[in-house]
Formats: C-alpha cells, sequence, structure tokens
C-alpha cells in the first residue's frame, strides 16, 4: 500500500475530545473551517495522498456540519476548489445562495473562495480533491460557473467522472499503475467536459501523448480491424482515456482514422508505381473494407473520385 502523505484520526484524541481533534484536523488538511458535532463521542478520520498537482483527501466520519466563513476566508493565503465526491452517505452543500445535495456515486465542485457549508446526517465515507486555482483554470477558464452542480446529474462525462473518482480509494491507491500526474490530468480534462465547457486546453503531457496516438493511428491504418481498444493497450492507457485524449484534440478516434486512410490512399493514387492498381485494391490497401465507402469518404475529402483524382494527375 503507497503510504499517505497525511493521516488524521479521533482515535489519537484524548476521551471526549474528539470533535476539537477533529476541527483542528481539517483546519491542518484543508483550510480554516468550522465543524459541529457529537461533542461526546465524534469518530472520524482522514487520509491525505499527494496526487501530482492535486491531493486526495479520503474522509470518514461520523454526522457533522462543517462551514466556512467569509473572516477565514479573509485569513487565508491560498484558497482552492474541491471536488468532492460521495463514496457513502449524502451531502447537502449550501454556497451563494444555493443548495445541492450529493448522493453516492455523485460529486460537485466548491469553491473555497466563499463562504459554504456541509451538512452530513449521516456517516459518510467521501473523496474531496483539494485542486490549486492555476491548475483547474487550465482545465476549465471560469471553474466557479461550474460550482454546485452534480456533475454525474448533468451530463454523460459528470457519470464518467463520478466513475473515475469511485475507483480512487486510500487501501488501493498502490494499484494505480499510471504516475499519479498522469491520472490527475485524465481528472482534469472528465472535469471540464462534464461541466459541459469549451475543449478544455491540453497540458504538454496531454499534447505529446495525443501526437504519439495519431503515429500509431497513421502507422496502423491500413489494418481494416484497427479499434481504439489496441491502441490504448499499446500505449498503456485506457481505451476511454484515449477517447478523452483525442476530444481535448477536437477530434475522435474515428476521425482520426478516416483521416490516415484516406491520407494514405491519396498518397498512392499520386504514386506512379501505383498508376495500374484497382482502385477497389487501393481501398483495401488503405484500410478501407468497403471500396464505395472509399469512394464517397475521398470525394468528400479531396472533391473528386479517386478514379478522376488520379486521371487529373496524369492529364
Amino acid at each position: 500500500m503507497t503510504a499517505p502523505d497525511g493521516f488524521w484520526s479521533t482515535d489519537d484524541a484524548a476521551p471526549g475530545m474528539g470533535l476539537s481533534y477533529w476541527i483542528e484536523a481539517i483546519c491542518e488538511a484543508f483550510l480554516e473551517m468550522k465543524a459541529d458535532g457529537d461533542r461526546e463521542r465524534f469518530d472520524a478520520s482522514l487520509t491525505k495522498f499527494q496526487f501530482g498537482p492535486v491531493d486526495l483527501n479520503f474522509v470518514d466520519t461520523d454526522p457533522q456540519e462543517v462551514w466556512r466563513t467569509r473572516a477565514a476566508i479573509a485569513r487565508s493565503r491560498e484558497n482552492f476548489f474541491y471536488l468532492l465526491y460521495m463514496h457513502n452517505g449524502h451531502m447537502g452543500v449550501t454556497q451563494r445562495g444555493r443548495e445541492a445535495v450529493i448522493a453516492p456515486g455523485n460529486c460537485l465542485l466548491v469553491d473555497s473562495r466563499e463562504p459554504y457549508r456541509f451538512s452530513l446526517p449521516d456517516r459518510n465515507n467521501c473523496l474531496s480533491v483539494q485542486i490549486p486555482q492555476h491548475w483547474i483554470r487550465s482545465w476549465l477558464p471560469h471553474p466557479e460557473d461550474a460550482t454546485l452542480i452534480t456533475l454525474a446529474d448533468h451530463s454523460r462525462w459528470g457519470a464518467t467522472l463520478g466513475s473515475a473518482l469511485g475507483n480512487l480509494r486510500a487501501d488501493t491507491m498502490g494499484d494505480t499503475t499510471l504516475p499519479f500526474g498522469v491520472v490527475a490530468d485524465q481528472i482534469g480534462a472528465m472535469l471540464a467536459l462534464a461541466a459541459g465547457g469549451k475543449t478544455p486546453t491540453m497540458t504538454p503531457h496531454g499534447a505529446a501523448l495525443r501526437a504519439r496516438l495519431l503515429r500509431s493511428i497513421a502507422d496502423q491504418s491500413a489494418d481494416p480491424a484497427l479499434d481504439p481498444s489496441a491502441v490504448a493497450a499499446e500505449h498503456g492507457i485506457s481505451k476511454r482515456y484515449l477517447h478523452l485524449v483525442m476530444a481535448q484534440g477536437g477530434t475522435s478516434f474515428g476521425a482520426a482514422l478516416i483521416e490516415a486512410r484516406l491520407t494514405r490512399a491519396k498518397a498512392m493514387l499520386e504514386d506512379p508505381r501505383f498508376a495500374r492498381t484497382a482502385i477497389a485494391d487501393i481501398a483495401w490497401r488503405s484500410g478501407f473494407a468497403n471500396p464505395s465507402h472509399f469512394a464517397r469518404r475521398f470525394r468528400l475529402r479531396f472533391g473528386a473520385a479517386p478514379g478522376d483524382f488520379r486521371k487529373a494527375l496524369r492529364s
């Protein structure tokens, strides 16, 4: 198991001091906040992991109320956005006069620059992703517009984001096979897509990965059976992440594959060595299983049927 970067538990508190201990713990791990709960027998724990540019905070607590005041905000040197995900239990969140309830499997974004209140009526287990301002704005130019939206209800990407966050647990952090920073970038991309904003700005890592994916697609485009699972496996990523990276670049796996096949076919039609090769054979050698589909795609892309395109070159 990967060792956490911080761990707090009321088991370490003196009898009857669990709530006081907990308030100090959340102020140390997060930001200055206030909390209330059972003052006699309050039980809670918090496990923190540095996860590339963000922090993962796994929180397991008895029922409580947590809130942040304007005075506390004024005293803060730095403020963050928090992406909250519920493993178990429910959380009511109030901010800017708006209210939302997070159920298990759902998530939402909170801005610590504004007062908020969390109401947790039951024993709960949640993940709080602490996100620096500069990092989230590389994905969402205006993250404050995405606050207090239950993202899994907002879009299909929100459900995807919730599923990804649900796979992050304190006791399985050592099972993460990719570098933490790479997985954090996946979360950033999914958050941008889930919030329904513009296509997120790619990180340098994402741009380099996309370039490698495009090269692989081009190199193997003649294979009619090429699919995203094969390319994703070649690069050690999931098919879902492949689609996310392609979407960040404003394209899709299918569109990139068609473009690579058309480019290959065009090069063959321009090459005198293939002057006597049948159009249907060029289609097959380029990865098109159906000559009619190839002809239609070629005409749309280059403005002429494949045979006419080759004749024009010879005239």
